[in-house]
């Protein structure tokens, strides 16, 4: 305590040292650039100091679903509903008292290879944030009865669960089986088998110095390093994921009703290739991500295809997942039930036939763009970007050099990936109403 005192008062005065110079001198400091460090107990640690009101920080953590076991099946899922719980040094009553006090609140969200928590707060109270962040995801203790109060949100997350997320879901486990394929959410029949041993043994073997990075937007990095000491997290680089193999098929799960949702995909490059990944970021545009018109009709390639092959009603668009060392390249499509048989059979062709023109790229390269910048535009989503990046590729891509890479992607670099998709192999998931939807031998 004493040491995070001592690194609290430092802060402290550096904070108040640049106040007094922006009172006394009113001139516009000029933002500082990405910044990349890591210290000498393996943390990385990544700052921007664009001098805004509002500082934002993040703790991204290299463990997800994917480093789940057969036996720990649905811990990562528990550990998001369990964030904000009472830690070595503070209560869960106090942590939200707190927080809530100084205007700001614990966000975690998870990817499937990575864990994220993010607190933002005005400038002067970032000693504070800091001090939770770091508390919470270093000294979690996981007390019984305080994750048995998590059970209730599990049940309602699982409820609330959307038909599409859920076909999504059935194509990853199809498409990976493990590793990949394991679902951001518990299975009801695990939904209070974790117990507080498990939850520890995962976080002690996963939450590790070399698996971490403490991002920071609106903070200088000087201070962020310094406040790095605070994560109190065993050292090394913690285990090794295995390697993630495409495996195809299909999983389907009849529910009834009158509509189909039926995830297609096919198999891809992860992020390490940057090159190809961008390519397959182009394609999907180019079949398609559905209307970017609020209540306006899709006029892509897939979303034409579907229209063709029938006039019920239906919602047809491309998807795309990467990650490190693989990726998904497909279509979700929504549709009546009755009409399944052919808007799928037409979208999977459509997948298998795609040609790309030069027309088309220049204007996918323009909407790519426009997503990456909303992306960086937004603080909370920025720190998450960063963190997985530095993490999972090793490397953070300049905002600066963002439009230099897309626009050094050619037109024979996305029909490459579109030559590719027509000859893989697909795997499907798919849930609703399934009485005409075909089976993926038939498509």
């Amino acid at each position: 305590m004493a040491s995070r005192f001592v690194v609290q008062r430092t802060a402290q005065r550096q904070f108040a040292a640049q106040a007094a110079v922006a009172r006394t001198e009113h001139v516009v400091q000029k933002a500082e650039p990405l910044k990349v460090s890591t210290l000498k107990n393996g943390l990385t640690v990544a700052s921007i100091e664009n001098h805004g009101p509002v500082t934002t920080l993040g703790v991204v953590v290299k463990a997800g679903p994917r480093h789940e076991t057969y036996e720990t099946a649905g811990v990562c899922h528990v550990l998001r509903a369990a964030a904000g719980l009472a830690t070595k040094n503070h209560t869960a009553f106090g942590i939200t008292r707190n927080l809530q006090q100084a205007g700001t609140g614990l966000v975690c969200t998870q990817g499937r290879e990575h864990t994220v928590y993010t607190i933002q707060a005005t400038r002067d109270k970032t000693d504070l944030a800091i001090d939770y962040i770091t508390d919470i995801v270093s000294n979690q203790v996981f007390k019984p009865w305080e994750v048995k109060e998590t059970l209730p949100r599990l049940k309602l997350d699982l409820a609330q669960l959307p038909p599409s997320t859920q076909a999504l879901e059935l194509l990853h486990h199809a498409a990976f089986r493990s590793g990949l394929g394991n679902s951001l959410y518990a299975a009801p029949h695990r939904v209070g088998a974790h117990s507080t041993a498990q939850l520890q043994q995962f976080v002690t073997k996963h939450f590790t110095t070399g698996r971490t990075a403490l991002v920071g937007v609106g903070i200088q990095h000087s201070s962020l390093a310094k406040f790095g000491e605070l994560l109190t997290l065993e050292p090394g680089a913690g285990p090794t994921a295995t390697a993630s193999k495409f495996a195809g098929g299909e999983l389907r799960q009849e529910k009834g009703g009158s509509l189909a949702f039926v995830a297609l995909a096919a198999p891809v490059t992860g992020s390490t290739s940057v090159k190809d990944a961008v390519a397959c970021m182009l394609l999907q545009r180019i079949l398609g991500t559905g209307s970017h018109v609020k209540y306006g009709a899709s006029q892509s390639k897939l979303a034409k295809a579907a229209a063709a092959a029938s006039a019920a009603n239906q919602s047809v668009a491309a998807i795309g997942s990467l990650y490190s060392d693989a990726g998904l390249l497909g279509a979700m499509v929504v549709c009546e039930a009755s009409a399944a048989g052919k808007i799928v059979s037409a979208v999977a062709a459509a997948l298998r036939s795609a040609t790309v023109t030069e027309a088309e790229v220049a204007a996918a390269k323009k909407n790519l763009l426009a997503d990456v910048y909303a992306v960086q535009g937004t603080a909370a989503s920025l720190v998450e970007d960063i963190g997985t990046q530095v993490l999972l590729a090793g490397d953070v891509v300049q905002a600066s050099k963002v439009g230099e890479l897309v626009n050094g992607i050619t037109v024979a670099d996305v029909q490459a990936a579109a030559k590719k998709l027509a000859s893989a192999k697909l795997a499907m998931g798919a849930t609703g109403n399934l009485s005409t939807t075909p089976y993926l031998d038939a498509l």
